[in-house]
């Protein structure tokens, strides 16, 4: 690569965790469909439950997820495998934090690994 090459990488991600499901046979790709179709944005299903889903969602903040938490929950209760119940939340919305390359913490080997980006 060519000194003066620049990389820019911007990734703008909100990781949410729906619980209160029941989720068997869940078709994950028409999960994302429907989700993108309700939000207009890119989803991406990182992990699933028996009773939970967790996702990221690109390119909307934090409170604009949780304004929108009953349609949510609505949209996903349209993909197969899925049933709802009435303890269904988001139980946790978290926006990605921003990290200059610059300011990365050093890492140690003997140390835990989520301890090293408390202080960001």
């Amino acid at each position: 690569m060519q000194e003066d090459t620049k990389i820019i990488v911007q990734v703008d991600k909100t990781v949410v965790k729906i619980t209160g499901l029941e989720i068997k046979g869940l078709n994950i790709q028409q999960l994302e469909e429907i989700l993108k179709d309700k939000l207009k944005s890119l989803i991406r299903i990182i992990g699933v439950s028996g009773s939970s889903i967790e996702m990221d969602i690109y390119g909307i903040e934090e409170e604009d997820i949780l304004r929108e938490e009953t349609g949510l929950i609505k949209a996903i209760a349209l993909a197969d495998g899925i049933t709802i119940s009435d303890v269904t939340s988001l139980s946790s919305v978290k926006k990605i934090q921003s990290v200059d390359i610059d300011s990365i913490p050093e890492y140690a080997e003997s140390g835990c690994k989520g301890e090293r980006w408390q202080n960001i």
